[in-house]
């Protein structure tokens, strides 16, 4: 396989997880004529608050997840991949939460998860403060999946801060890098797509960047603006802060063409 059909779902989620359910599966079935082989979407796309507690009482253990049954039975009955970006899951047993991206292949199974290593620990200014290491797990394993023979590695949001990781999983000869976020506005403004365009560049890989976009229950805000890049840090598609779905066709040959004319991952 050399091309490969993406479509990214930049939706505006709620805090009921069984809404946000039917919102994903009516953009799933959009996807459609587009015959992709793998449908992304954001970073917490079950649940998305600014209440603490209320995220605590309302998240989900995994397997009662309405998101991520959703998700099985759409790609097992359409044959298709699925990405959900994160998902903000209970853990039995564990007195914090895990911010877990799910790989679904094409037969409705979980091949791989991932759990956000990097906690988004910042105070962006006087208003705006996170402190996601109160509240979750952080992971500790590198991740990738595959199509095929294609590797596509996995990260969340924060993770894009932190070169070394992107590095890992080029140097594990991924060719996509897998990128749902819900970024803030101020930092979305000024740092997104420069952030995004250099890991791609970096690493001579395509970044499929998902956005969750809008406002949310409790006064969050997030930025959108999905992005996806080519190996040389072009944009392919991209979006604003709405609703949207991005559908684009990607050449793998492209990463090696460029490595070639390129060859930084030999020397580092």
């Amino acid at each position: 396989m050399d091309k490969l059909r993406i479509s990214q779902i930049q939706f505006s989620a709620s805090h009921i997880p069984n809404l946000n359910a039917k919102i994903l599966e009516q953009n799933f079935k959009k996807t459609l004529k587009f015959k992709p082989h793998l449908i992304c979407t954001p970073e917490c796309s079950n649940i998305i608050t600014n209440d603490k507690n209320f995220l605590i009482l309302n998240a989900s253990y995994q397997n009662t997840c309405p998101v991520l049954k959703m998700a099985k039975d759409f790609a097992k009955k359409n044959k298709v991949n699925i990405n959900l970006g994160s998902l903000l899951l209970k853990v039995k047993k564990q007195s914090k939460l895990v911010n877990r991206s799910f790989f679904i292949d094409d037969h409705g199974v979980i091949k791989k998860t991932y759990d956000k290593i990097h906690m988004f620990d910042v105070k962006i200014n006087n208003k705006e403060k996170h402190q996601e290491s109160s509240l979750f797990k952080a992971g500790s394993k590198i991740i990738y999946a595959k199509i095929n023979n294609i590797k596509l590695g996995m990260t969340i949001c924060y993770d894009l801060r932190f070169p070394n990781l992107y590095r890992q999983l080029a140097k594990k000869d991924c060719s996509i890098i897998l990128v749902p976020a819900a970024f803030t506005r101020p930092t979305g403004k000024d740092h997104w797509e420069v952030l995004n365009r250099s890991r791609a560049i970096e690493n001579n890989v395509f970044i499929v960047a998902t956005g969750m976009c809008g406002n949310h229950h409790m006064k969050r805000k997030t930025y959108g603006y999905s992005l996806l890049l080519d190996p040389w840090g072009s944009i392919i598609n991209s979006t604003k802060n709405k609703p949207a779905i991005l559908n684009s066709t990607i050449n793998i040959s492209d990463v090696k063409k460029i490595r070639k004319k390129i060859p930084s991952l030999k020397y580092d």
